[in-house]
């Protein structure tokens, strides 16, 4: 894990490359989709979440009224991404309905079998891959 200084030059470091790049580092999500993304010309682009702004600037209410409205967005990739980041895509809904799927079927193996330590914990690891680690039955 970084240190306190290292995170923060990170920081500094991610949102001079956004700059770079003419993002307003500002305008994005601390959770946001941020990832490379080349065009059928060849051309690379940056593909990222921001908050959407009306004509002066201000954050829009989402249409359910809770939170701030998001809107994708793409630009042209100018200087290319420090070496350490690693770009970031939240899991889509259909992903998260495909691992709910295969857990909701290793449960289902998993009330049958006799050793519950035995039982297909490794499966159901695997199935939620970096979503979560749970617990030992």
């Amino acid at each position: 894990m970084p240190s306190p200084e290292q995170s923060s030059n990170r920081r500094d470091a991610y949102a001079a490359w956004l700059t770079a790049n003419g993002i307003n580092p500002s305008h994005v999500l601390l959770d946001a989709d941020v990832y490379l993304d080349t065009a059928p010309n060849g051309s690379q682009h940056i593909v990222y979440e921001a908050f959407h702004l009306d004509a002066e600037g201000r954050k829009q209410v989402d249409e359910r009224g809770t939170g701030v409205a998001v809107q994708r967005r793409t630009t042209p990739l100018l200087v290319d991404p420090p070496d350490w980041w690693e770009p970031y895509r939240k899991p889509t809904r259909d992903d998260l309905l495909t691992v709910l799927g295969r857990v909701q079927q290793l449960a289902e193996r998993w009330k049958y079998t006799g050793d519950r330590k035995g039982g297909p914990r490794q499966e159901l690891l695997q199935a939620l891959g970096q979503h979560t680690t749970p617990e030992a039955p």
